[in-house]
């Protein structure tokens, strides 16, 4: 499709799971810069990359799997997480070790960005991994409670705590650290 159609992702999802290519190649679209941006939590950028294509391939491949009642967000995020989990733990196994991408820091940034990334960067240092996953699909990425509830596999009650609770852990770092919220 040349055009971005106004059907939901949903229904983009019910034309995949009848073998619409063009359909999954707009969802693909829809989602890209979103999961790209998630994995960039976990990943350095050109793996981040690689594992959104992954991702996004996995989901191709498990399209028939999507029950087309409920959102689709939360069932890409779902996969997309399940999918860096699996890259992070045969990393591990292989113990490769990656070089920040510099290429990143020397990009000119937009004022918005470059006053939010250095959150997002202190976020990751201070909280846990599953805490800044939480974060960053509620507030990156504006998945309800509900959402990242079940891309993580937690109660609603456990989301809304990790976060109330991260947020308190990161205004006390920033407060500490001369930074004004």
């Amino acid at each position: 499709m040349s055009q971005p159609s106004e059907k939901s992702d949903e229904e983009l999802a019910n034309l995949s799971q009848k073998g619409d290519l063009d359909a999954f190649d707009e969802l693909a679209g829809r989602y890209w810069n979103r999961i790209h941006r998630f994995l960039l939590s976990m990943f350095n950028h050109a793996s981040a990359a690689d594992v959104t294509q992954q991702a996004l391939i996995r989901a191709y491949q498990k399209i028939h799997l999507f029950d087309n009642q409920q959102a689709f967000a939360p069932w890409l995020f779902t996969l997309t997480r399940r999918v860096a989990i699996n890259v992070k733990k045969k990393e591990k196994k292989r113990k490769e070790t990656t070089l920040i991408d510099e290429t990143l820091k020397d990009a000119p940034k937009e004022t918005v960005e470059n006053l939010i990334q250095p959150l997002w960067e202190m976020a990751s240092k201070v909280l846990n991994q599953n805490s800044y996953h939480a974060m960053r699909l509620h507030y990156a990425e504006d998945l309800s409670i509900r959402e990242i509830a079940k891309v993580m596999g937690k109660t609603e009650t456990g989301i809304k705590v990790m976060l109330f609770r991260s947020r308190q852990k990161l205004s006390k770092k920033a407060k500490s650290g001369g930074i004004t919220l």
